[in-house]
């Protein structure tokens, strides 16, 4: 049962925390989550400990708990670790994505929802953007890279949703997966590799560009 509540309480804190409801330095509070989760110390107190070995929080002895800094050197590692591990994957294991699924996705990033506002047209990108990716690295046999690129995209997420609206543009964006999408849909294995490449290092400039704004 213990093993249950320290999910629930590691999922629920580590949404907070990529969705920016705990900030960036910001103190976690044992005690106010035990109260809003209905959940003993001790589950509590394991979750975070596996979100300090995941690197979201520091944990102080006998000082409390804060929400890890997002950092330039966060960034590149975040993005070192996607740039090296992505595209071979996509190579590796584009034979395995439906062609209606990625048409589907196709259309959804070439027809977004109308009369959205800012921030929930932001979303609406960056979920797609991780369902193409994500959907593309689960597919791998290789449940250690997975896992590790999972944890690397909660950062990846927690990152961009700080990204200023202004600094987005979504018509490069949409270009940019709309390219993606055709070459898997023609098994075109090394124009692939080259643009999902391009892309996330052009993620990574934007990311950098707005920690440093």
């Amino acid at each position: 049962m213990n093993n249950v509540k320290t999910d629930i309480a590691y999922s629920e804190i580590k949404r907070k925390i990529i969705h920016w409801e705990l900030a960036p330095l910001s103190d976690i509070s044992e005690d106010a989550l035990q109260k809003e989760l209905d959940i003993s110390r001790t589950p509590i107190r394991e979750a975070i400990k596996r979100l300090e070995q995941e690197g979201f929080v520091y944990i102080y002895p006998r000082k409390g708990t804060i929400v890890s800094e997002i950092t330039s050197n966060l960034i590149k590692s975040v993005f070192e670790i996607r740039e090296v591990n992505e595209p071979y994957i996509f190579k590796k294991n584009i034979d395995k994505i439906p062609r209606q699924w990625l048409i589907e996705m196709k259309n959804n990033f070439l027809k977004a929802p109308k009369n959205l506002d800012c921030n929930k047209i932001k979303r609406y990108y960056i979920d797609l953007d991780r369902n193409l990716h994500t959907t593309v690295i689960k597919s791998s046999d290789n449940v250690f890279l997975v896992n590790m690129l999972m944890i690397i995209y909660d950062h990846d997420q927690r990152i961009r949703i700080n990204i200023s609206t202004n600094d987005l543009n979504y018509e490069n964006t949409i270009q940019e997966h709309i390219d993606i999408i055709d070459a898997m849909l023609l098994r075109d294995i090394d124009k692939v590799e080259k643009i999902v490449t391009k892309h996330i290092r052009q993620a990574k400039d934007t990311a950098i560009k707005n920690l440093l704004l």
